[in-house]
């Protein structure tokens, strides 16, 4: 897994720390991905996600905090997880600038267990 940073490493080794996370968890793993990889997310963790119950909370929607780029990152992470929201690919890439657009795609390149770079399809 590639992260953006070692404090999106850490962040990322925190949450899967805190829930007990298997690492062949890929689903849970992609969604720890991208909460981590931003910090407005990773610091409203407890809004998203319950970690005495293990799962997502879907009333994260109606939070304040969130503008059009993370709602969308929200749906993506929720998406990878397995939950029934739903993430239009087409709109999801319209709101996200190009780092968020990044984490985006290796999170979904992790979630499906592709191994090449796209640079390597050239």
């Amino acid at each position: 897994m590639q992260f953006r940073s070692d404090e999106h490493k850490r962040r990322f080794n925190d949450l899967c720390e805190r829930d007990k996370t298997n690492i062949k968890d890929i689903e849970r793993c992609s969604l720890f991905y991208i909460f981590s990889g931003t910090e407005l997310l990773y610091k409203n963790i407890e809004m998203l996600y319950d970690f005495e119950d293990h799962t997502i909370r879907l009333e994260a929607y109606n939070q304040a905090f969130l503008t059009g780029g993370t709602r969308s990152l929200i749906d993506l992470a929720f998406s990878l997880y397995g939950s029934e929201a739903e993430c239009e690919v087409r709109f999801l890439f319209n709101t996200l600038d190009d780092r968020n657009s990044i984490l985006a795609l290796q999170a979904i390149k992790y979630r499906f267990q592709i191994p090449v770079e796209i640079d390597d399809l050239k």
